[in-house]
């Protein structure tokens, strides 16, 4: 084994949850979470955008509806900075030591948001091949070991956000939301890491196929 391979070997699994709004990923996330410390597993559970002092900002920045209209090329920039900070600060030391990281989102919910469910993209300016460049150059080396992708229509999306108030890009529209749950498919396809699950099934159910798949990865 060569000494990189032996680094990777010894790097604590990552794993991410993502989907659109109201398909369940911060309740999935905090159940595995628990579960997993539980279990005396070292495990560390972060947010996107968040989990960082700029990544807070940032995300009331980006989710207030005060902020009001972004380009989607401002929007992508600013999700990815938030990100670089995670992944410098929290996720590749906390992998270091070899614990298990549990996040809400990843850059998929970036490519879908601001890319593939833009009604109107600008040419030349954010196409996905550019993204997943950029995207490499956030994460370097340090990408996840499985993205799991909470499927819920955009019907069910809406029933579970209810009467809450809706943040920035929550309040899009159903037109914008039904594009978010094709483009998540569209991605998952495109993407070797997505599992996707069915996040309309019971809670538990849904939960134990996740913990199967990291037990897996333990």
């Amino acid at each position: 084994m060569s000494d990189a391979q032996e680094r990777k070997a010894l790097l604590g699994p990552y794993v991410t949850l993502d989907g659109p709004d109201g398909c369940g990923k911060s309740s999935q996330a905090s159940a595995l979470a628990a579960w997993l410390a539980e279990e005396d597993v070292d495990v560390v559970h972060v947010r996107e955008p968040g989990s960082t002092p700029v990544g807070e900002a940032l995300r009331d920045l980006l989710l207030s509806n005060a902020t009001g209209d972004l380009q989607p090329i401002t929007e992508v920039l600013l999700f990815s900075a938030a990100r670089a900070e995670l992944m410098q600060r929290v996720i590749a030391p906390a992998r270091a030591r070899g614990a298990v990281v549990v996040a809400e989102r990843c850059y998929l919910s970036t490519a879908v948001y601001q890319i593939l469910a833009t009604e109107n993209p600008q040419p030349g300016v954010l196409d996905i091949r550019w993204f997943e460049d950029l995207t490499r150059r956030v994460h370097g080396a340090c990408l996840p070991d499985a993205i799991f992708v909470l499927d819920v229509s955009a019907d069910v999306s809406m029933q579970r956000r209810g009467n809450r108030v809706d943040d920035r890009i929550e309040a899009r529209g159903e037109a914008y939301h039904r594009r978010v749950r094709d483009g998540y498919l569209l991605a998952a396809e495109r993407e070797p890491r997505a599992h996707v699950f069915d996040s309309a099934k019971p809670f538990d159910v849904v939960q134990e196929q996740l913990r199967a798949v990291i037990r897996s990865l333990l």
